[in-house]
């Protein structure tokens, strides 16, 4: 019986080291970028979530993607010459994770000496402990902290193409997305979406683009994906997900010029 265990493990090891392994791409000639993740442990699913993406951007053959936790890695010499952008995923809510006031002054400065910038949901999440300059680089930031306090609801919403004149909306037309809408954010007056959602009678912004400094930045209030296998990520939706992906190419486009 024991023999008989064993055997039935070691088909199974083989078959588990069989299987390729997700490596990162060599796209000399893309874009390089940098993938922030790192966020509340068992919240949402931002491992599975920064590989699917890095290996989507990476398929496009058009970018080659670093994937770190570590937001030490922010103030490291020479960032911008290593980093065409940065993509933020995750809320960075553990202690662990929580970047010092060095490494957010640090990718202020990054974005404003003409760094690129993509914040997906979470990302905005904005702490108590977060620097003032999050908001008018962002756009808008969510959060408890000062007012309005920021809510959440989960669903299947319609998202309304609201400015199909972006290359970012390009081609994309109103589309239902299950996910997690953030409204009610601190949001700065000059934003302008480029979607929106409809919800309790208000028209909320769900996406946009801003310059911030000399740098491009495009947010998405959307992109919740749960903790657990087999969980759903609005990213693998074909409309959202070509709406993030064209985002991150008008963001590396501006690097560019």
């Amino acid at each position: 019986r024991s023999a008989i265990a064993w055997s039935c493990v070691s088909l199974c090891l083989v078959g588990v080291f069989s299987t390729p392994a997700m490596a990162q791409k060599k796209n000399p000639d893309g874009a390089r970028v940098l993938l922030l993740s790192g966020g509340q442990r068992q919240h949402h699913g931002y491992r599975d979530q920064a590989f699917y993406l890095s290996a989507a951007l990476e398929d496009t053959g058009r970018y080659q993607v670093t994937q770190t936790e570590d937001a030490a890695l922010l103030e490291t010499a020479g960032l911008a010459e290593k980093y065409d952008l940065i993509i933020g995923l995750s809320d960075r809510r553990d202690p662990e994770f929580k970047m010092t006031k060095g490494q957010q002054q640090a990718l202020f400065k990054y974005v404003r000496d003409g760094g690129g910038y993509v914040s997906i949901h979470g990302a905005d999440n904005g702490a108590a402990d977060w620097e003032p300059e999050w908001k008018p680089m962002l756009g808008a930031i969510f959060s408890h902290f000062g007012l309005p306090d920021g809510k959440t609801k989960k669903g299947e919403f319609t998202v309304k193409i609201v400015d199909a004149s972006s290359p970012v909306t390009r081609g994309i037309y109103d589309f239902r997305l299950k996910d997690e809408l953030y409204y009610h954010l601190q949001i700065e007056p000059d934003v302008k979406p480029l979607a929106v959602v409809e919800y309790e009678g208000t028209e909320w912004p769900v996406a946009w683009t801003r310059t911030y400094g000399q740098g491009r930045v495009f947010h998405t209030v959307f992109g919740h994906r749960d903790f657990g296998p087999g969980k759903d990520d609005p990213l693998r939706d074909p409309n959202f997900g070509r709406l993030v992906l064209q985002g991150i190419d008008w963001v590396a486009e501006g690097r560019k010029k």
